[in-house]
């Protein structure tokens, strides 16, 4: 869960991922939101909006207006961090870290400089400065950082605080990477708890607990279980964004995998469908999470001998994701892997060697690069 701005309240976007965004708090003055609207507040929440319901484009040309306008005020004020802040969310779930990690960096200098070591919005760019490093891969920079964000916000906002469940649901989901699974599953299970207590059972912020405990359950074989909490995240998300958002077309597509799990294809490929639908209205033909669904449809057709179909689907998903993600991507590899599996139960070995030593390379430069 990564941290953003917005007015005088603290809101938390479920990402598309298993991770949650978190909305800093910048307070202005009561005089201001009673008397006639602040353009640069308008920019900032139309571009936090903009941003919620995956309209990419629009959130970022507003959020970098917000942050030029904020820049041209003061350099170094607190509307600079918390643009800088806002834009670098909008970054980081595209994926653009490297731009992502300049902003947030920006953000938390200027809070420390105004002498903020222990405030709720230090803690929450050191979250996200903690999320990055655990997409990178550096999870020991991470665990240092969360506990630095849970030592402010139990002091600051107590232990009881939806921000203490979040930064609990991050600190979890680093274990489970670390192999951690009994650490994982205890934090899991007392973020949950902490959001419930707070916020009631069908609130958004449960969506990526839920649907990261129900990833653990999975992992393990404990497939009633996942499926329970894979429904209710479904189902918080339906509730918060509606029908076509990316959150909702990632639990249908992780619905889809624990019933291919199972064997229990037609459960597994209704699941998928209606992901890969939602993916295209939601965010395009060609994003990365619409080839993410390509590659899993691709992989039950090969499970079910469904060799031809299989191909189709795959080279589908090479060609989004090769764009998308690079070509030396992890998740290109295992496509490449898959693929050259089926071309040769094709009987085009020469073809499938090809792709499989593809997949190779990237599997070794996988291993060299991986993290602690």
């Amino acid at each position: 869960m990564t941290r953003l701005c917005t007015r005088n309240v603290i809101i938390r976007w479920s990402a598309v991922g298993l991770t949650l965004c978190v909305v800093l708090v910048c307070a202005l003055g009561q005089a201001v939101a009673e008397s006639s609207p602040d353009p640069w507040v308008l920019l900032v929440d139309e571009g936090g909006k903009a941003r919620e319901e995956a309209r990419y484009d629009v959130a970022e040309r507003l959020l970098s207006q917000a942050l030029q306008e904020a820049e041209h005020d003061q350099p170094n004020g607190g509307r600079v961090a918390e643009a800088a802040n806002n834009l670098g969310l909008l970054y980081h779930d595209q994926g653009r870290l490297g731009a992502a990690r300049a902003l947030y960096e920006r953000a938390l200098a200027i809070r420390q400089g105004q002498s903020e070591e222990e405030s709720e919005a230090v803690a929450a760019m050191l979250n996200n400065l903690a999320e990055l490093a655990q997409a990178e891969g550096a999870w020991d920079q991470a665990e240092p950082l969360y506990g630095r964000v849970l030592a402010i916000e139990r002091r600051v906002l107590g232990g009881g605080h939806p921000d203490v469940g979040i930064t609990l649901n991050n600190l979890a989901e680093l274990y489970r990477k670390q192999g951690r699974e009994s650490a994982a599953e205890s934090s899991y299970r007392l973020a949950l708890t902490v959001l419930e207590q707070a916020q009631g059972t069908d609130h958004q912020d449960l969506g990526p607990v839920l649907n990261n405990l129900a990833v653990l359950y999975k992992g393990r074989g404990l497939y009633t279980w996942a499926e329970s909490f894979y429904q209710r995240t479904l189902k918080v998300r339906r509730l918060r964004f509606g029908n076509d958002h990316p959150a909702v077309a990632m639990s249908l597509n992780n619905l889809g995998c624990l019933y291919q799990a199972q064997g229990l294809y037609a459960a597994a490929q209704r699941a998928l469908d209606e992901a890969l639908a939602v993916a295209e209205r939601a965010v395009g033909s060609q994003a990365a999470l619409t080839g993410t669904i390509l590659g899993n449809l691709a992989f039950l057709a090969d499970q079910q001998g469904l060799v031809t179909h299989a191909q189709l689907l795959y080279q589908r998903a090479l060609v989004i994701q090769q764009q998308q993600l690079g070509l030396r991507h992890p998740m290109v590899g295992l496509l490449l892997d898959r693929y050259a599996r089926v071309l040769d139960y094709a009987g085009r070995p020469v073809e499938a060697g090809l792709f499989a030593a593809r997949a190779a390379s990237i599997r070794l430069q996988e291993e060299s690069v991986a993290p602690r």
